[in-house]
């Protein structure tokens, strides 16, 4: 093999293989994909600067978050900083640790919790049948505790505790009120059912308000202002009180089942639909009031139809890790590094498949207000 290299001029490297056209081949190949790679970022760099609005909608899903944190990365890597973060459950203290910190500490930060979260979560993993008594024991004495008891269930992944020292110690809860980036936790109220979120916009958010929108399996609900709230809420909802705006939306799932007959019921995908509709209705609006004559812009209930108009866009990015309701309990318990690197890296490639799509980041057609592309286990879904 003989190679020519560039040396001090600025020509390209010249490589030159003899006798060996496998490697010839396989240099060619490696050229291409770097040529390509290169010319997709310039395309989705491009692409990008249209939106005043990059959001980040991360689900729940337990150990499968480890697929949003890597999805985070990728678009750290590329440059890709969102500026509204919405997070319920896992995805909860994801972002509360994307919006908590610098942007390029961020991953830093992302990459050592969830490494102490699955240590943690192997340290508890062996309790056997005497762990077993105490978790029945535990959950019997809570019904009569009342709502405010802080009892620890005994099949938590981790300590309520503990997990509480990890979040304080990922997230910087001052730059997350400084509103820098807007971040809004999704919960549920267990003593009135709704669906609650708490936005750094109108409140002040602490470790409480992570841990309450964060349903790890065996955690205790937690008490702000004597409503007890845990589970999770639905994030994608919250972008309906955002005001209109170009917008770039990843909507981030560890776990989404296929929408259809055959399929689940996906809350992401029914909430997705009814933002489009909301959006396509807006933007039908400003159109028609194109055309209104000047005359009739005048009357009272013109006026007032027009101002629901906008003539903002969302694209939505739908990203989807397991659609397979095969083995989700244990898959969203596995809290074991092999598996929580796999989802990473899978989250990491998801993201760069989505931004080097040469159509998904293109402006609309005129009469939509939103767009929806879908990857589904790293393949894009049809278009709908």
């Amino acid at each position: 093999m003989m190679i020519f290299g560039r040396g001090h001029s600025s020509r390209l490297a010249v490589v030159a293989i003899i006798g060996e056209p496998a490697a010839a081949c396989r240099c060619f190949r490696v050229a291409a994909e770097l040529r390509e790679r290169v010319l997709a970022r310039a395309r989705s760099d491009k692409s990008l600067a249209r939106f005043d609005r990059i959001a980040l909608v991360l689900s729940g899903g337990a150990a499968l978050g480890a697929y949003q944190a890597g999805a985070y990365a990728a678009l750290e890597n590329r440059g890709v900083r969102p500026n509204w973060i919405a997070g319920t459950a896992i995805g909860a203290i994801n972002g509360a640790i994307i919006a908590g910190n610098l942007p390029h500490e961020r991953v830093l930060r992302l990459r050592q919790f969830w490494q102490e979260l699955s240590r943690r979560a192997a340290a508890r993993s062996g309790r056997g049948v005497k762990g077993s008594l105490r978790q029945f024991v535990a959950r019997c004495t809570a019904r009569w505790r009342g709502p405010t008891s802080d009892v620890q269930y005994e099949d938590a992944v981790i300590q309520a505790g503990e997990l509480r020292d990890l979040v304080q110690g990922a997230v910087d809860f001052d730059r997350v009120n400084s509103g820098a980036v807007r971040l809004v936790l999704g919960a549920v109220n267990l003593v009135t059912g709704a669906e609650t979120y708490f936005d750094n916009d109108r409140h002040v958010i602490g470790p409480d308000h992570v841990l309450a929108s964060t349903a790890l399996p065996g955690l205790a609900p937690i008490v702000i202002d004597r409503q007890r709230y845990g589970g999770s809420a639905v994030s994608v909802a919250a972008l309906d009180d955002a005001r209109p705006a170009d917008t770039l939306c990843f909507v981030i799932d560890g776990y989404d089942p296929v929408p259809g007959a055959r399929g689940g019921i996906s809350r992401s995908a029914r909430e997705i639909a009814a933002l489009r509709r909301n959006h396509d209705l807006r933007r039908m609006i400003a159109l028609l009031g194109e055309r209104v004559p000047p005359a009739l812009q005048g009357n009272a209930d013109i006026r007032k139809c027009l101002a629901e108009a906008s003539s903002a866009t969302m694209t939505i990015l739908h990203l989807v890790h397991e659609g397979n309701p095969a083995e989700l309990a244990a898959k969203s318990a596995d809290f074991a590094m092999p598996a929580l690197m796999r989802r990473w890296q899978a989250g990491e490639n998801d993201v760069m498949t989505s931004l080097a799509h040469p159509l998904w980041l293109a402006p609309p057609p005129r009469r939509l207000g939103a767009v929806v592309h879908e990857l589904r286990g790293g393949v894009a879904a049809p278009p709908r």
